[in-house]
């Protein structure tokens, strides 16, 4: 389990270079485009925006799998370790339903809107939603394997 979380975190990580890549790109002709021609793309301005959203979101499970996410932890440190074990899988637990919910209510949107296309691209929307759900569904993994790993650990026996 844990070599193909590895591998799959890698995968998203090259995705996620591939799209922040684009994004700069896109980002960068929209600039030269205004500045230069007076004209501005639509279609690179959507693309610019699913570069980002995509980058995000295949970058969320791979940034928890390496505990290397931001934590706003100064409550946490002040705590004692037992208690902060405690409140580290209760966030591991609100993570896992918080994306699980998000997929839910991707689910629920896609059963409308499935097939309605983007306004200046026209990718469809399950296209669009799909590195979301990806990035989402392995945060999931990655926090039930964070959640199991605990019970598994010799310290939480102690």
């Amino acid at each position: 389990m844990k070599r193909t979380l590895r591998v799959l975190s890698d995968v998203f990580e090259y995705l996620a270079v591939v799209f922040l890549a684009t994004l700069c790109l896109s980002v960068f002709t929209q600039i030269v485009m205004r500045n230069l021609f007076s004209a501005g793309s639509v279609v690179l301005e959507e693309f610019a925006r699913f570069s980002l959203v995509s980058l995000v979101f295949l970058m969320i499970p791979v940034l928890s799998l390496r505990n290397q996410h931001i934590i706003v932890d100064f409550v946490l440190n002040k705590l004692p370790a037992p208690v902060r074990r405690v409140f580290d899988l209760v966030i591991q637990v609100f993570c896992m339903a918080c994306s699980a919910f998000l997929i839910i209510a991707i689910s629920n949107i896609m059963k409308r809107n499935y097939n309605v296309k983007t306004a200046a691209m026209r990718m469809p929307n399950w296209l669009f939603y799909m590195p979301v759900t990806l990035g989402l569904a392995l945060n999931v993994v990655a926090a039930l394997e964070s959640f199991f790993r605990f019970f598994r650990s010799k310290e939480a026996a102690k």
